[in-house]
């Protein structure tokens, strides 16, 4: 039998004044890459989750919208206590 390993990944949201924050849980030892790449994995499951191609096209099309509009300025993730993006 093949060795199988499992990891989690969730995300924990709250809602506070109108504003949305997000936590992301992760196993310890899960790099951010990692953690990208099953969030991005679960993300596409539930695009595939549409019944129809056109469904799925205007989901991801609504991901893509969403993404954009959070990433023009890296500055939009910034929170009370700073950046959530580390510093390199």
């Amino acid at each position: 039998m093949a060795e199988e390993t499992k990891y989690q990944v969730g995300v924990d949201l709250t809602i506070r004044d109108g504003r949305y924050y997000f936590n992301i849980l992760a196993q310890e030892g899960l790099d951010v890459e990692n953690i990208r790449s099953i969030l991005a994995g679960g993300l596409s499951l539930t695009i595939l989750s549409e019944k129809t191609p056109e469904k799925q096209g205007q989901a991801l099309r609504g991901v893509v919208d969403y993404l954009e509009s959070e990433l023009v300025d890296i500055d939009s993730f910034t929170d009370i206590g700073g950046p959530v993006v580390p510093k390199e």
